[in-house]
C-alpha cells in the first residue's frame, strides 16, 4: 500500500524576498573643495569594493566608517545614517541577525526624529528591517512590520516601499499557507491607483498572484493570470527576461499540480536548455527549474533522474542562499524521500530527524514544509516496522493541522492518508477506513473527481474494504483507479524514453496487477471483473513493445529533417555506446568518451524527439475486450495469458502485537487464462492456474527435459494445455496472446493421453497482443526475389576472447555443414542462384555483411549458430540492459574473408539481440532464424520476452520464426525446405511452418526434431 507523501515541490523562491536596499552616499556638499577625501569616506568605498568579494572585511571598513562619520558629521547627517542602514544590511548577509536589527533600529530611530512617518528614506529602512526579521525566523514581527510599512506607503503615496512590503506581506501569509491574506495584499496592491505606473512592480505582484492561486489549488484562474501575464511580458521589450522565465516556471508548476507532466516537463525542459548553456546562467533559476524536473521524474516513479535533478537543484541552492537556508531543507527533504520510496529506510529516517531538527531553527513549527518533514519521517518508521512511534509522530503533526485549522488541506490528507496506513497494518481496519474516507472527501474537493492525484487513496481505500470483506464498496473504487491509471499511462507513456518507460511501467504494473487478486476473487459474483482484466492486460501487454514501434513510423511519416537528423545521432552514439559496453574498463578510457555521458545524450535526444512527435498528445485509443470479441470468427478462439502475483493479507508473526498485518504481494504466482469466442458476448470464460510457481519450476523443467531426452510427456498435457481446452470446446483455430512461461513453451509440442499431438487437431497462433485481432490485414504475397540467406559461416571466435575473459573453446561452434546444404535447396526452391547478390556463405556470412549489406529484404533467413547465455558476450560494468547481448547468433568473423581486428564488437561474429534492435527491417515480411535457442531470452511479464525473436519485431520484421530448444542442423535443414516449399505453393508462413512440422511429425514422433520453431507476429 502506497502512501501519497507530501512535497513541497522545488518553490525555491518562496522566501527569496525583495533584497535589501542599499543607500548610495554621494558627499559633493560636505566635501567642498576639499582635495583631501575624509577618512569616513574611504573606508566607506573600499567597503563598497570588497561587499561581494569579503563581506566580513566590509564590515569592519563600515564600522570604521560609521565611527568616523560619527566624529565628523553627527548623528542626523543622511550620510551617517546611510552607512548605519548597510551595516545592518551587511550584518544580516552573515546571519548575525541581532546586530543587523541593533544598527537598522537605529537609524530607523535617528530618522524618524527628523522626518515623517511615512518618509521614503525612512520606510526604505524598515524594509530593509522587516526583511532581516524574516531571515532570522521571525515571522511575526516581519509581518507586523511590513503591515505599518504597507499603510504608511499608502499615505504618502509611495509605490516603491509599497510594493516591497505588499510583495513581502503577501508571501509571509503564503509561507503560512494563509492564501486567502496573501491574495488580499496582493489584489489591494494591484488595485491601488497611485501605483498603476510601477509597471516592473505590478508584473512582480500578478506573478504572486497567480503563484497564491496555485497554491489555493484554483488552477484555472492561475492560468488565466499567468497566461495573461507572459503576453503582457512578451509586448515590453524592457521587461527582464528573468521574470519572464519565473513566469514560465509557474505555469510549469499548475501543469506538474494538476498531473500534466509531459506538458510541465517539455516546457521546464525546454527552458533548463535554455538557462543551462548562457555563459553567466541564473542559479536560482537554475535551482528552481531542476528541482521542478526531479519532481516531476519522482512522480513518474523514474527515481534515477529525480535524484539527479534534485542534487543539481540542492547544489545551485547552497550556492545561492546557504546550505541551512529553508530552501536548501525543502530540497534535502524531497532527496530523502525518494531514498525512502527507493527502500533506503534507514537512511531516510536519519535525514528526517535531522531536516526536524533544522527545520525548528530556520522556520516555525507549525510551517508546512515541517510538517511535511514529520510526515515523511513517520512513514520511514512504519517502514521500518515502527508503528507506534509513526502514529505518535503523526498525532503530532496532526495537531498541528489542527490548531492551523488546515484539516481540509492537501497536507492534511497525506498525514491522514498515513495514519490510515499505519492503522491499517496494525489490524484497526475501522479506524483506516474513516481516515480514508475523509481522506478521498478532500482530495475530490481540491482536485476533482477525475483527477489522476486520487489513485494512491483510491487504491488505499479499496484495499481497506477488501480487508473488511466489503467487495460491493471495493469493486467500485477499485474500477476508478484503474481508470485514472489507463488515463495517465495514456498519457505519460508516449513521451517518455526507453530508460523511463520501464520505470513508469514498473510502477503502474503494480496498481494493475493487484486488481487481478480481487477479480479473480469476486469473479464469480460479478464477472464483468473479468472484462476489465482483461482491458487492462490488452493496455499493458507489449505496450512498452507498440509504443517504441509507433515512434519509428511516425519518424518515417512525418519526414522530418529536424528529426532525422536528431534519430541519426541517436544511431552513431547507441553504437558508440554498445562498443564501450563490450570492452574492458582500461579500454574504455581510451575511447575518448564516456559510457555514462553517452547514455545521457542519447537519453536527452530521445526526449527532444518524443516531445517533437507527441507534444501533449496520448496513446491512441486503446481498444477493450468487446471489440477483440467482435473481431473473432465462428471457428477462432482467444486465450489472454494472465500471470500475476497474488495480492493478500496476513498476520506478521514477526511483531509483539498478533494483530499487526502485512499486507502486499506474496510468493504465489497465478495464471489466468481468459478465453473469448464469438460466443462470449458479455465477458470472457476464466480458466485460473494456482500452481504458477510449480508451471515455472517443476513442470516447466519436466517439459524441457522430456523433450531433450525425448521421453514421453505424461504431465505437460494435464498442466498447460488441458484446463484451457476443456474451456475452449470445438474450436480449432486458437490464438495465444501469451505470459510468464507460456512464452517459452510450445503448446504443438504437447501430446494427450491418447498420444495426439496437439498440432494435429488444434492451429496455435501466437501474438503479441490481442489487439492484432481487430481489423487483421489480408495476407499479401512475399516477393521471394528479394529474399537475402546466410549460411555455412566459418567459426573462429577464439582469437578475440583472450582479452576479454570469454571462454571460447573450437568446440563451442563446430561447423554446420547442413546450413550450406540447407541454403542451396532454399535457393533452388525459388531458382535462384548462390552468387545472386544475396547470398552470403562461408566467410561471406560474415558480421559486417550481415550489419552492412542487408536492406530490408523481404525474406531473411539465416542459417548459423544461435545462443542464449551470459558468458558469450563480454560486458564491462557500464552496460545496461545486459540482458539483451545474452541472446543471439554467431556469424564469420572478420571483414570479406580477413581476420578481425581484436575486440573489435563490429566484426567479431557475433550479432545479439542489441544489434538487431538497431536494424532497419520496415519492409521484411519474415525472418527465419534457423538456429538454435533463438527463441529464448529474458521475460518480462505482460511485456513478453525480451531476445532476439523480439529484437527483430521491433527492426520492422512482420513475422519471426525462432528456436526453443538446440536441433541438429540436418533436422533443421528438412524442416526448413519443407517450410519454404509450402510457401512457394503460396501458402501463407504460418501455415508452410504448421504444414511442414505435421510432416516431419509423421517420420519423427519425438517432437525435439520437429517442434522447436515456433512463429510470433506483431502484424
Amino acid at each position: 500500500m502506497q502512501v501519497d507523501r507530501f512535497l513541497t515541490h522545488s518553490a525555491l523562491r518562496i522566501y527569496l524576498l525583495a533584497g535589501f536596499l542599499l543607500t548610495s552616499i554621494t558627499l559633493s556638499a560636505q566635501i567642498g573643495h576639499s582635495e583631501t577625501q575624509p577618512l569616513w569616506k574611504a573606508n566607506y568605498d573600499s567597503a563598497q569594493l570588497l561587499w561581494k568579494v569579503d563581506i566580513n572585511s566590509s564590515i569592519e571598513l563600515l564600522r570604521s566608517a560609521e565611527r568616523n562619520a560619527f566624529n565628523d558629521l553627527g548623528i542626523y547627517d543622511e550620510n551617517y545614517l546611510a552607512i548605519l542602514n548597510e551595516l545592518g544590511v551587511a550584518y544580516s548577509e552573515i546571519t548575525n541577525f541581532k546586530k543587523s536589527a541593533e544598527y537598522l533600529r537605529k537609524s530607523i530611530k535617528l530618522q524618524s526624529d527628523i522626518f515623517s512617518f511615512n518618509d521614503e528614506r525612512v520606510l526604505k529602512t524598515k524594509c530593509n528591517l522587516a526583511t532581516a526579521l524574516l531571515k532570522s525566523g521571525d515571522d511575526l514581527s516581519a509581518k507586523k512590520l511590513n503591515q505599518e510599512i504597507l499603510l504608511a506607503s499608502a499615505k504618502g503615496q509611495i509605490s516603491f516601499t509599497y510594493n516591497v512590503a505588499a510583495e513581502n506581506l503577501s508571501k509571509i501569509y503564503e509561507v503560512h499557507e494563509q492564501y486567502d491574506s496573501a491574495l488580499g495584499v496582493v489584489n489591494h496592491a494591484l488595485e491601488a491607483k497611485f501605483n498603476e505606473h510601477e509597471i516592473q512592480s505590478r508584473y512582480e505582484l500578478k506573478l504572486a498572484q497567480g503563484r497564491i492561486l496555485r497554491k489555493s489549488h484554483r488552477y484555472a484562474e492561475a492560468s488565466a493570470v499567468l497566461s495573461s501575464l507572459e503576453k503582457e511580458i512578451l509586448n515590453v521589450s524592457t521587461t527582464s527576461r528573468v521574470l519572464l522565465n519565473s513566469v514560465k516556471v509557474e505555469e510549469s508548476l499548475v501543469n506538474i499540480e494538476q498531473r500534466l507532466f509531459v506538458k510541465a516537463e517539455t516546457d521546464l525542459l525546454r527552458l533548463y536548455r535554455e538557462v543551462k548553456v548562457d555563459s553567466n546562467p541564473d542559479r536560482s533559476l537554475l535551482a528552481e527549474l531542476s528541482g521542478g524536473l526531479g519532481y516531476i521524474y519522482e512522480k513518474l516513479g523514474v527515481y534515477n533522474k529525480a535524484l539527479i535533478y534534485y542534487r543539481e537543484s540542492l547544489n545551485g541552492c547552497i550556492k545561492s542562499y546557504g546550505y541551512n537556508s529553508i530552501n536548501c531543507v525543502i530540497m534535502q527533504n524531497n532527496i530523502a524521500g525518494v531514498y525512502l520510496k527507493q527502500g533506503m529506510i534507514r537512511e531516510s529516517i536519519l535525514e528526517y530527524e535531522s531536516f526536524a531538527k533544522t527545520l525548528k531553527t530556520v522556520s516555525k513549527e507549525s510551517n508546512n514544509i515541517y510538517l511535511t518533514a514529520l510526515n515523511n519521517l513517520a512513514s520511514g518508521y512504519r517502514q521500518n516496522g515502527q508503528y507506534e512511534l509513526a502514529l505518535k509522530t503523526l498525532d503530532n503533526v496532526y495537531s498541528l493541522i489542527k490548531e492551523k485549522s488546515l484539516l481540509q488541506d492537501d497536507i492534511a490528507a497525506s498525514v491522514m492518508n498515513n495514519m490510515a496506513v499505519n492503522y491499517t497494518l496494525q489490524g484497526d481496519l475501522k479506524k483506516a477506513t474513516e481516515y480514508f474516507e475523509r481522506v478521498l472527501v478532500i482530495k475530490e474537493s481540491l482536485y476533482g473527481k477525475e483527477s489522476p492525484a486520487l489513485l494512491d487513496v483510491l487504491g488505499n481505500l479499496a484495499v481497506t474494504y477488501w480487508l473488511l470483506d466489503r467487495p460491493t464498496d471495493a469493486v467500485p473504487l477499485f474500477k476508478r483507479s484503474l481508470e485514472l491509471s489507463m488515463k495517465e499511462v495514456k498519457y505519460v507513456f508516449p513521451s517518455l524514453t526507453p530508460q523511463e518507460q520501464v520505470q513508469f511501467y514498473q510502477q503502474q504494473k503494480q496498481n494493475f496487477e493487484r486488481f487481478n487478486t480481487l477479480s479473480i476473487q469476486s469473479g464469480t459474483a460479478q464477472p464483468d471483473l473479468l472484462v476489465y482484466m482483461f482491458s487492462n492486460q490488452l493496455l499493458l501487454k507489449s505496450l512498452i513493445f507498440f509504443t517504441n514501434k509507433k515512434r519509428s513510423s511516425l519518424l518515417e511519416a512525418k519526414s522530418n529533417a529536424y528529426l532525422t537528423s536528431l534519430t541519426a545521432m541517436v544511431d552513431v552514439k547507441s553504437a558508440q555506446l554498445y562498443q564501450s559496453y563490450q570492452m574492458p574498463a582500461s579500454q574504455v578510457s581510451l575511447l575518448g568518451y564516456s559510457p555514462r555521458i553517452l547514455e545521457h545524450q542519447i537519453d536527452s535526444l530521445e526526449k527532444i524527439i518524443r516531445h517533437a512527435m507527441h507534444g501533449d498528445s496520448q496513446l491512441a485509443t486503446s481498444y477493450v475486450w468487446s471489440d477483440i470479441q467482435r473481431s473473432l470468427r465462428q471457428d477462432e478462439a482467444l486465450v489472454e495469458i494472465v500471470r500475476f502475483r497474488k495480492y493478500d493479507s496476513f498476520s506478521d508473526k514477526n511483531t509483539v502485537n498478533s494483530k499487526t498485518l502485512s499486507v502486499g504481494f506474496t510468493d504465489s504466482v497465478h495464471y489466468a487464462a481468459l478465453i473469448t469466442t464469438s460466443e462470449t458476448k458479455e465477458f470472457p470464460k476464466l480458466v485460473l492456474m494456482r500452481n504458477g510457481n510449480q508451471l515455472e519450476k517443476r513442470y516447466a523443467a519436466y517439459y524441457r527435459n522430456t523433450i531433450r531426452f525425448e521421453i514421453d510427456d505424461t504431465i505437460s498435457y494435464s498442466q498447460y494445455a488441458k484446463p484451457i481446452l476443456n474451456v475452449i470446446g470445438n474450436k480449432k483455430k486458437i490464438y495465444i496472446s501469451a505470459d510468464g512461461i507460456y512464452h517459452q513453451i510450445n503448446l504443438n509440442a504437447i501430446h494427450d493421453r491418447q498420444g495426439k499431438f496437439l498440432i494435429e487437431g488444434f492451429d496455435f497462433h501466437s501474438i503479441m497482443n490481442a489487439a492484432q485481432l481487430v481489423g487483421r490485414p489480408i495476407a499479401r504475397s512475399i516477393d521471394f526475389s528479394k529474399m537475402t540467406l546466410f549460411g555455412n559461416a566459418f567459426f573462429d571466435l577464439r582469437q578475440n576472447s583472450s582479452e576479454v575473459g570469454v571462454d571460447f573453446s573450437a568446440d563451442n561452434y563446430d561447423p554446420l555443414p547442413g546450413t550450406l546444404d540447407e541454403i542451396k535447396e532454399i535457393s533452388n526452391i525459388f531458382g535462384r542462384g548462390p552468387l545472386d547478390g544475396r547470398t552470403f556463405l562461408g566467410k561471406e556470412a560474415s558480421e559486417m555483411n550481415f550489419r552492412y549489406k542487408i536492406n530490408s529484404p523481404s525474406v531473411l533467413h539465416i542459417a548459423t549458430h544461435g545462443f542464449f547465455s551470459e558468458s558469450v558476450v563480454y560486458l564491462n560494468e557500464h552496460a545496461k540492459d545486459d540482458f539483451l547481448f545474452h541472446s543471439g547468433i554467431i556469424l564469420s568473423p572478420g571483414v570479406n574473408g580477413f581476420p578481425a581486428q581484436k575486440n573489435s564488437s563490429d566484426s567479431d561474429g557475433i550479432i545479439t539481440a542489441y544489434d538487431v534492435m538497431n536494424m532497419d527491417l520496415s519492409t521484411t515480411s519474415l525472418v527465419v532464424i534457423s538456429a538454435c535457442e533463438t527463441g529464448l531470452g529474458k521475460i518480462e511479464n505482460s511485456e513478453g520476452l525480451y531476445g532476439l525473436q523480439r529484437s527483430f519485431l521491433q527492426a520492422g520484421a512482420k513475422d519471426v520464426v525462432v528456436s526453443l530448444w538446440k536441433v541438429e542442423d540436418v533436422m533443421t535443414k528438412n524442416l526448413m525446405t519443407r517450410f519454404y516449399t509450402y510457401m512457394a505453393r503460396h501458402h501463407t508462413s504460418r501455415d508452410a511452418l504448421k504444414l511442414a512440422q505435421l510432416d516431419m511429425l509423421r517420420e519423427y514422433r519425438s517432437p525435439r526434431h520437429w517442434s522447436a520453431f515456433v512463429m510470433l507476429s506483431d502484424n
